[in-house]
């Protein structure tokens, strides 16, 4: 227990510092005057901020039929809603990409979020300028990639062998690909943490809670799993801190990921 309770405090500590640092960095660079976060509070008067903190490359060449994916990572305040758009088209979950549908559930708190555009055998069709776009509030922020597709041998596939590939990409492994790794918001906020997966069979997805049992949705509602993976909590409190693991799995893989969730004393 003692362990336990040294391994918690550590991990409060790394993230409330990572999370000061960063709004004085936004606060040098972007804001030019202080966004009111602090390791105690979140202050009504902060204004809306958001940042890339992780671009997929710029430029990513692949062999036709290969497994692609994309990984962007925004933080800010309100929590990102995070999109990928393919030129200037919004992507959703056909010709061959698996992605997240924008959430249309922001929440108030300060989050990082992680967003994955996974194409699993790519064809020519793929080819062109991802954006990854994240949006705080009133600021966006966004990232681009070119990829391209290389075509192996002398002559360009036929329309039989670009099926056949299609058809062996048809099943695909459970991945998660829209959830956030830190939030913190006030206690008594209502919050959502995101795990949207994809796959070929439609993935299983489950929550652990800090204790790593298994979340259910409570009778009184507090507590509710929706059918897209998003787990939702009803007035945070303090003991509501901790480590929550979200796991997608089918017949093919399993996959999971972790959110350090960060309840907060409110400003006053």
């Amino acid at each position: 227990m003692m362990k336990l309770s040294v391994l918690l405090v550590a991990a409060v500590w790394v993230h409330s510092t990572h999370c000061r640092r960063l709004s004085d960095d936004l606060d040098n660079d972007i804001l030019g005057n202080p966004v009111g976060v602090g390791l105690g509070m979140i202050s009504g008067r902060q204004r809306d901020w958001i940042r890339i903190s992780q671009s997929p490359p710029q430029i990513v060449s692949r062999p036709l039929g290969s497994r692609i994916e994309l990984e962007c990572e925004a933080m800010g305040s309100p929590a990102p809603v995070m999109q990928w758009l393919k030129g200037n088209t919004p992507l959703t979950e056909n010709e061959s990409f698996e992605t997240n549908a924008i959430n249309d559930n922001p929440s108030h708190g300060i989050a990082k979020a992680k967003s994955r555009l996974v194409i699993n055998s790519a064809l020519t069709i793929h080819e062109g300028t991802f954006t990854c776009l994240a949006e705080s509030g009133s600021q966006i922020a966004s990232t681009k990639t070119e990829l391209y597709v290389v075509r192996g041998g002398t002559s360009p596939r036929n329309f039989t062998q670009l099926l056949a590939s299609e058809m062996l990409a048809a099943r695909s492994p459970a991945r998660i690909v829209l959830f956030n790794t830190i939030y913190l918001d006030n206690i008594g906020s209502d919050i959502a943490l995101p795990c949207r997966a994809v796959g070929n069979p439609t993935p299983d997805v489950l929550w652990l809670d800090p204790s790593e049992r298994v979340v259910s949705s409570t009778a009184d509602g507090r507590l509710s799993i929706l059918s897209d993976g998003e787990l939702r909590i009803r007035s945070i409190r303090w003991d509501d801190m901790g480590v929550y693991t979200c796991v997608a799995r089918n017949t093919l893989a399993q996959d999971s990921i972790s959110t350090f969730l960060y309840p907060m004393l409110a400003d006053k």
